[in-house]
């Protein structure tokens, strides 16, 4: 919950260059995912490979049973033969606050999984070769939410440094709670563009308390609660 820790935290989201990549991967609308600190110490084991759109379901064939939606764990996953691949419907933005390198843990990614149409799902993918997503203190990078990724051990004898900022569409759940954990003097000052991210906004009709019509959800609004007849003297209606 970045978002609650100061304002420079919200003028990240709010980086015109980061946000016209964000744009063109995600469409005219999404919302923000995630926003936290990643610290890889020394010594770290580097993380399995996985995806960070896993709950997706796998494509699959008109004749075929699947894993219902619901029923997808990042353990259980559904095995495919299918010859599609999914839509990308997360992008995740690296911010590198120090140097990335191989030796303190930069981001090991699979160039070319995004493509295949499936995830990392038995111990032999864990062994596919990686590559490390490098760069000096101040680079901004940009992960397809279907690409083999994992954070790599840190060999160095220094800390290395991150934020990492998820985008999702508009239908999906995001990882943090942002309409019920956003602090209210953040949420007093944000912008109708931060509303949106936060989840304020209504997408066509979804994510309303009462009226599928308002374009934007305020913070605290109740619901009318529960209805009951109406007494009169007399009678009863």
């Amino acid at each position: 919950m970045l978002i609650n820790k100061g304002r420079v935290f919200q003028d990240m989201l709010l980086h015109s260059e980061v946000r016209n990549i964000v744009d063109h991967a995600l469409g005219n609308d999404y919302l923000l995912s995630s926003h936290s600190a990643n610290i890889a110490k020394p010594g770290g084991v580097p993380m399995r490979l996985h995806t960070d759109q896993w709950w997706m379901p796998m494509p699959t064939h008109a004749d075929r049973t699947h894993l219902p939606a619901g029923s997808i764990t990042r353990e259980q996953t559904d095995e495919t033969d299918a010859a599609s691949i999914w839509p990308r419907v997360v992008i995740n933005v690296v911010w590198m606050i120090g140097d990335f390198t191989a030796e303190n843990g930069g981001t090991r990614i699979v160039p070319g999984s995004h493509l295949w149409g499936r995830r990392p799902d038995n111990p032999d993918d864990n062994t596919t070769e990686t590559v490390a997503l490098e760069g000096p203190a101040g680079t901004v990078g940009f992960l397809d939410g279907r690409i083999w990724h994992g954070t790599g051990a840190n060999i160095s004898d220094q800390l290395r440094w991150a934020i990492l900022t998820t985008f999702c569409g508009p239908q999906f759940r995001p990882q943090e709670n942002f309409t019920v954990g956003t602090a209210p003097d953040v949420l007093a000052e944000a912008s109708p563009d931060l509303l949106s991210l936060l989840g304020f906004k209504v997408w066509n009709a979804y994510g309303r308390i009462e009226s599928p019509a308002v374009e934007y959800i305020q913070p605290g609004e109740q619901s009318l609660g529960e209805l009951r007849p109406k007494r009169t003297v007399g009678r009863n209606l």
